[in-house]
């Protein structure tokens, strides 16, 4: 009997630690091989089992020395994972607090319903939580990573939440009496832990959303300040044409050709092809693309479109933009880092084909491209700059479509699908 304790005391702890690093990754992006991350946590665990003999005599309170020697994980994610330190500490401690707190509701859960600890309930909501990983990496992980970029922007202030959830834990642990009124206070400060989660998750995505939307409405507003010019331009173009045609016809009444030719030259120069199109019937999307097209047009790049994209196509405007104007900043910062004197060009081409908006993207780069899994990236301003990037394939996800990156020597090609409504579909 005490050799089955023994051997379901290592299988919880093995399982509680698989599933803490695995939910590290879904919400850290590692910089380090596999094989460095086993390496690393490896080491890490051997010096938790050292530690905890030597914490033994001065920490009588098994769990409490439990909480005090996983702390020591958070040593190989610095190393591992190529956020800010900030960004490490939050989700260390977002994830380590609410995965203690899971384990001990379910120990209490035991003791309550058995009046000692089995371990087999325990294991059970341990797998539960494994099992869940799936769920989590695609409703919950592009949240947490939104919380993220925003520490990463020197808000640190969203650390000391989730390092005082710890703390609570810590007192929970010291003054755990095993009644069902402390029961249910560890189960309501779990819940309020976790809605206070995402509470801060949905204040950040929707200040992203007014962001986002600040930004298309100035696009909008400088591409319809652009469409008026040029009507107006237009316009007084056309009224003096009729003054230019008479100027023309008179050099040539008195056969002066070549001082008719020369005047047309002139007129032909000071007229050129700046004048603002309309690219799709989508206007933010139109918008969108008119700035890029503009500022392609300024760095000298070729820009080509081809679009069909009517006019509601049932996908919020916010996401469709954050598609293209990711993919369209990276095409552009890709052509930009070649040489002048090389073939830069962004081609863009959408359709709607058996349900699926389809937007293919290619465009020139220097050739210089690393990869890590399945993700290209570049080094832009000393960090990671992903060509692919994550913002891109989640929202692909939330749609139920594809994303795909490659490249073909010195072309980067973009492929996204996102699935349609069968009314927009039939378009």
């Amino acid at each position: 009997m005490q050799d089955f304790t023994i051997i379901l005391v290592s299988l919880l702890r093995l399982v509680f630690l698989m599933t803490n690093i695995l939910l590290i990754n879904a919400f850290l992006t590692p910089k380090r091989p596999l094989w460095f991350q086993t390496v690393a946590f490896t080491l890490t665990w051997v010096s938790a089992y050292f530690l905890e003999g030597l914490l033994q005599p001065v920490i009588s309170e098994p769990f409490l020395r439990y909480y005090v020697v996983g702390l020591l994980y958070m040593v190989p994610c610095v190393p591992i994972f190529k956020e800010t330190l900030h960004a490490k500490l939050f989700v260390f401690f977002m994830i380590y607090s609410l995965s203690q707190f899971a384990l001990v509701i379910f120990m209490f859960l035991e003791q309550l319903l058995f009046n000692h600890i089995i371990g087999s309930l325990i294991l059970t909501g341990l797998l539960l939580e494994l099992a869940s990983l799936p769920l989590i990496r695609k409703y919950i992980t592009p949240h947490v990573r939104n919380i993220i970029e925003i520490i990463s922007q020197k808000n640190f202030i969203f650390i000391i939440f989730p390092i005082l959830s710890s703390l609570l834990l810590a007192f929970f642990d010291v003054k755990r009496t095993d009644s069902l009124s402390t029961f249910m206070s560890l189960l309501l400060c779990t819940l309020l832990i976790v809605f206070t989660y995402y509470l801060i998750a949905r204040s950040i995505d929707q200040t992203r959303r007014h962001q986002q939307l600040e930004k298309q409405l100035a696009l909008q507003r400088d591409h319809y300040h652009n469409l008026n010019s040029s009507i107006n331009t237009a316009r007084a173009n056309r009224h003096d044409l009729r003054h230019h045609l008479v100027t023309s016809l008179e050099f040539l009444a008195k056969n002066n050709a070549a001082a008719a030719q020369e005047y047309l030259k002139r007129l032909c120069n000071h007229y050129d092809d700046s004048s603002i199109v309309t690219v799709c019937q989508n206007e933010s999307a139109d918008a969108l693309i008119s700035y890029y097209f503009k500022l392609a047009k300024q760095h000298d790049i070729d820009f080509v479109i081809n679009l069909h994209l009517p006019k509601d196509l049932a996908i919020d405007d916010l996401d469709l933009c954050v598609i293209l104007g990711n993919c369209l900043q990276n095409a552009i910062d890709a052509c930009n880092k070649m040489n002048r004197d090389e073939p830069r060009f962004i081609n863009i081409t959408t359709q709607i084909t058996k349900g699926y908006l389809l937007i293919k993207i290619d465009n020139s780069f220097n050739g210089i491209v690393q990869q890590q899994g399945n993700v290209f990236f570049t080094s832009k301003s000393g960090t990671n700059h992903g060509i692919g990037l994550s913002s891109v394939k989640e929202l692909t996800a939330k749609y139920s479509g594809h994303f795909a990156s490659s490249f073909d020597q010195q072309i980067f090609k973009v492929s996204v699908s996102l699935k349609l409504p069968t009314t927009v579909a039939c378009l």
